[in-house]
């Protein structure tokens, strides 16, 4: 029974991946059918039938124009694969620079969906590289550093930032800077002791107080952990006081206060601490 349900699981994934590119399966070699897999030569060809039939309403990138929208945008197209969605649609007599879409041959449907899929790929890989953060003054990073700011107070360029320019690329110190609590917990924020943890202080109205590492704090509960690792909890009365020590309070405070210009003037400077 098992068996015969594996062989007609596999017939189903078959016959999908057959819908999927308009009745074959995808170019062999070329990946699975739930991705398409752009052919660079057929692409090529597909960019000269684009040029012929379709720039001058959906733009260069197929970013789309005033006259025609932007393909990359497409569910057409993200839904396409080898053409089986765009000859569908083209066939219905899209209009063109030169005939009606319905006289593409299905060869030159195919080497159109590559290319805008590789449009599409390269979009999204443009969206996620990192841009250049080096684009401010350093003398206005510092001026902030050691002023408005006051950084200075608790860093200092000879000290625990010296040398730090070199240690981290440009994005790592922008990121570093503005969210230093994010190594809170550990690595990627997970699995690892607090570098800096929060700290509280617990004193209630009878008996004396207790400090530790914060564990949670809300409207009705705190607990800790002290030096010696023994967990204490508390519902707030009244008279239980709450004393908080975040070591990161003046960064998450500066978050609402810095401009776009504050934040690149600061990466500048940082990356002229060599």
């Amino acid at each position: 029974m098992f068996a015969r349900i594996a062989i007609l699981g596999a017939v189903t994934v078959m016959s999908l991946g057959a819908q999927a590119t308009g009745g074959r399966s995808a170019p062999r070699g070329m990946g699975s059918n739930d991705k398409h897999a752009v052919d660079s030569a057929a692409a090529d060809r597909g960019r000269k039938t684009y040029a012929a039939e379709c720039i001058k309403c959906h733009g260069t990138h197929t970013r789309g124009t005033d006259g025609g929208a932007d393909l990359v945008r497409s569910l057409v197209v993200l839904h396409d694969r080898y053409g089986s969605e765009l000859g569908l649609f083209l066939r219905k007599g899209h209009p063109t620079q030169t005939t009606p879409a319905a006289n593409l041959t299905q060869t030159q449907i195919e080497e159109l969906s590559h290319f805008l899929h590789q449009e599409l790929y390269q979009t999204l890989r443009g969206a996620l590289d990192v841009q250049d953060v080096l684009t401010g003054d350093a003398k206005a990073g510092a001026a902030f550093f050691n002023g408005e700011g006051k950084c200075s107070g608790c860093h200092s360029a000879t000290g625990d930032f010296a040398g730090i320019g070199k240690k981290y690329d440009p994005p790592t110190l922008q990121q570093r800077f503005l969210f230093p609590m994010a190594s809170r917990a550990g690595r990627g924020g997970r699995g690892g002791p607090p570098s800096k943890p929060v700290t509280v202080t617990v004193t209630p109205a009878s008996g004396p107080a207790v400090t530790g590492t914060l564990l949670a704090i809300d409207d009705f509960d705190v607990s800790l952990r002290d030096s010696s690792g023994e967990y204490h909890a508390w519902k707030r009365t009244p008279g239980l006081k709450v004393v908080k020590n975040d070591p990161y309070a003046a960064h998450i405070a500066l978050l609402d206060k810095y401009t776009d210009k504050n934040m690149h003037d600061i990466v500048a400077y940082l990356e002229t601490l060599k």
